[in-house]
Order: structure tokens, then C-alpha cells, then sequence
């Protein structure tokens, strides 16, 4: 096991493995991100099975980011203030308890009970995992200086990639291959998260130099009273609620507009996130080094602008060959994600090392929220008169999507780093 590193020489000792702490972060973040990713796919087969409308569904998926939302504002309180191995260990293992907790759903012979619960098991999970992101970043920001930051960035990114080239199909083809079992991928998720738990323990050293930055007595509500008095961070949050509203607005419906409006096949449907994940394990890294290279803004109003085009045609699909589907939802991905690590990037460079965990869950706080908020939103617009019929309205969803990201892009100019990031 890793022992403590004393906090005047822990940053060297990460700097000989920072690939290894990558790695670690990176799982972490895959599985996260398989956990909350598989919710889509699964619509059209939870819908049937819960016996739930499209509004019922969208509430199901934002109960585990609403009470991210919850968790991460505790988290703004007091993660400053602990090792961030050990916030990680802690939030991981409630995590995986909370996941586990869905594989093991009992079934009842009432549908609405088995919704209900299933919400439970979702807000549970939620409360835990909302801090995970949070700590990675802080990580992040801490080990990696900013002229090679974009990179970081640009590994763990690659996580959602991977969740969606192998994390999601696999969890789809095991629900296929028993029968339709939508618990199967939450068994997967939560004895994968066992293994990662251990290498926490074994391969992330201890991560305390932040709490040097902050030996003077503090407030727990310092990072919300420095963030009320700072318009630039106030701008950051603002920028991160606009883009994960431009792109979670449109992502939880993907899949039973792909199914009752384009006409693909329940069992196409890993196809779109195996080839999308594809493209963005290649996208991400690029990306990363770019945002090194050309400056964080730069790179932002570039992948930005290129995501309205495909944000407005996934939303406006209509009876093609899935070959034109995977090439449209394959570009979705590359610039969805790739105008997220700019953004990140940039964020992490708004506060110092010393308020960084803190100001993190802060945006992880509204990250959550906006996620949440919208399936919601989205679940409002979108209608469907019956099991199997077309969704209406997914096209005005698109609009409002590719809305909150021109605001976004218009915003990010006027945000500026501080010295100390």
C-alpha cells in the first residue's frame, strides 16, 4: 500500500507516475459515467418495464444528478479541508454500495413500487458519486500544472469515451443476452468499482498539500463567500450550467427517438454509442493537446461552433440507413466532448490550489443540477401519444440546446485564470 507522502514532496513523487494516476482517475470516471450513461440506452426497455411515461422516465434519470446536486454543495463545505485520497476512497466506496444497491432492486408485482424504489436506489448512488468528479478535478488541478493541464484533461475525459465504446455495449449486450434484465449492468458497474476501489487505496498517495494552502482558520462556507464575491467564477459556474444544458437536454432521448422516430432496432443502439465512443477515444487526446498548444478559449469557440451542427441534426433525424446515423451521432460525440475539456480546463484555472476542491464541487454542484434539470426540461417538451409511437417535439429540444450554446461561447471570452493555478 502507498504510503502517505508528506505534502512538501508529494507533488514530485505523483509527477514520476502520473500515468498511473491517470489511469486510476480515469476509471474511476468510467465508471461513474457508465452508471449514469447506461440510464439512456435502457429508455425505451425501462419505459416498458416500469410502465412509466416519457416525463416519468426524465424524472428517473435526473433523481442520481439532483442528488449529486445535494452532496456536491455539502462537498463545497468541507473538501479543502481532508486528504483528497481519502475523500476519493470514501466517496467511491458509497458509490459502489449505492450501485450495488440497484443490481440488487428486489422486483414487486406493482409497477409504480418498483419505479419508486428504483428512484431510491438511483438517489442513493447520486448522494455518493456526486463528489467523485469533484475530487478528480481538484487532483487534477493540484498534480498538473496549467501548460500541460489540457492533456490531463484530455485522458480522463477520454473516460466517457471508453464508457461508451466498451462500458455501454457490453452493459447492453449482457441486458440482451438475460433476457432484457435491466439490473445486469448495475451488477457489472459495482463489481468493476470493487477492483478500482483498491487500486485507490494502492496506487493514489496521499494528497495534502492544499491543506497547507489553507492553515489558517476558515469559515465552511469560505468557497461559497469567495465565489459570491468574485464575478469571474460566478461567469465559470454560469458557463458549465449553459454547456451541460446544451448537450443533456438532447441525450437522454437519443435512444427512443433513434428507436420509435429513425426506426433502429433496440439491439442497433450499442452501435451508436460503440462507434461514437470510438471516435472520441481518438478526439479526446488530440483535443487535450491542442488546448495545450493554442490556448483554452481558442480550442472552446472552435468545438463549440462545430457542436451546433450536429446538436440540431440528431434532434431532426428522420427513417435513414444507421450508417447515416453513426456518422451523425458519431460527430455528436467528438464535439460534445470536445468542447468539454476546453471548458474544464478552464475552470480548474479560475481558483487557487488552496480553494480548488471546495470551488470543484461547487461546479460539480451545478453540474449536477443542470443535468438534472435537463431531463426534465426535456422530458416537458417531448410527448409521445403511446408505446411504440413517435416522439413529438425532440426538434425544439435540439434549438434550445444549440441555444445554451451560443450563450455559453459568447460568455467564456469574458472569464479570466488567476496566478495561482
Amino acid at each position: 500500500m502507498t504510503e502517505p507522502i508528506p505534502a512538501s514532496t508529494s507533488k514530485d513523487k505523483i509527477v514520476q507516475n502520473e500515468k498511473l494516476l491517470l489511469f486510476v482517475l480515469a476509471a474511476v470516471q468510467f465508471t461513474h459515467i457508465v452508471d449514469f450513461m447506461i440510464m439512456m440506452p435502457l429508455g425505451d426497455i425501462l419505459q416498458r418495464e416500469l410502465s412509466i411515461r416519457p416525463f416519468q422516465y426524465s424524472i428517473l434519470v435526473s433523481s442520481y444528478p439532483l442528488a449529486a446536486f445535494f452532496s456536491s454543495l455539502l462537498g463545497v463545505l468541507f473538501l479543502d479541508r481532508f486528504d483528497r485520497k481519502q475523500a476519493l476512497a470514501l466517496a467511491y466506496t458509497g458509490f459502489v454500495l449505492g450501485t450495488a444497491s440497484s443490481a440488487l432492486l428486489p422486483a414487486t408485482d406493482t409497477a409504480s413500487l418498483n419505479y419508486a424504489i428504483f428512484i431510491g436506489t438511483r438517489i442513493v448512488t447520486g448522494l455518493f458519486g456526486g463528489m467523485l468528479t469533484a475530487l478528480i478535478l481538484s487532483i487534477i488541478g493540484d498534480v498538473f500544472p496549467l501548460v500541460r493541464r489540457g492533456r490531463a484533461m484530455g485522458v480522463v475525459t477520454m473516460a466517457f469515451s471508453l464508457a461508451a465504446v466498451f462500458g455501454v455495449p457490453l452493459a447492453l449486450e449482457l441486458v440482451n443476452r438475460f433476457n432484457g434484465n435491466w439490473h445486469v449492468p448495475f451488477y457489472m458497474v459495482s463489481g468493476t468499482g470493487v477492483i478500482i476501489l483498491l487500486m485507490i487505496i494502492l496506487y493514489i498517495p496521499s494528497l495534502r498539500s492544499h491543506m497547507q494552502v489553507n492553515q489558517e482558520k476558515k469559515s465552511s462556507y469560505h468557497t461559497l463567500q469567495r465565489t459570491r464575491r468574485s464575478p469571474n467564477q460566478q461567469k465559470a459556474l454560469l458557463l458549465m450550467l449553459l454547456l451541460i444544458l446544451g448537450q443533456f437536454t438532447v441525450i437522454p432521448f437519443i435512444t427512443p427517438y433513434m428507436i420509435n422516430n429513425v426506426g433502429l432496432t433496440q439491439e442497433q443502439i450499442p452501435l451508436i454509442y460503440l462507434v461514437g465512443g470510438a471516435c472520441t477515444v481518438i478526439s479526446s487526446p488530440l483535443v487535450g493537446r491542442l488546448v495545450d498548444r493554442f490556448g483554452r478559449k481558442l480550442i472552446f469557440y472552435g468545438m463549440g461552433t462545430l457542436s451546433i451542427i450536429p446538436l440540431l441534426l440528431t434532434t431532426h433525424l428522420w427513417p435513414m440507413s444507421i450508417w447515416w446515423v453513426l456518422t451523425v451521432t458519431g460527430v455528436f460525440f467528438i464535439t460534445i466532448s470536445g468542447r468539454m475539456i476546453p471548458a474544464t480546463t478552464m475552470m480548474t484555472s479560475v481558483v487557487g490550489s488552496g480553494n480548488r476542491g471546495g470551488f470543484m464541487s461547487l461546479n460539480s454542484t451545478v453540474r449536477s443540477l443542470a443535468t438534472g434539470g435537463a431531463s426534465v426540461i426535456a422530458g416537458a417538451i417531448v410527448s409521445q401519444s403511446g408505446e411504440g409511437a413517435p416522439l413529438e417535439h425532440f426538434e425544439i429540444v435540439g434549438y434550445l440546446a444549440a441555444g445554451f450554446t451560443v450563450i455559453a461561447m459568447l460568455l467564456a471570452g469574458s472569464i479570466s485564470e488567476v496566478e495561482d493555478s
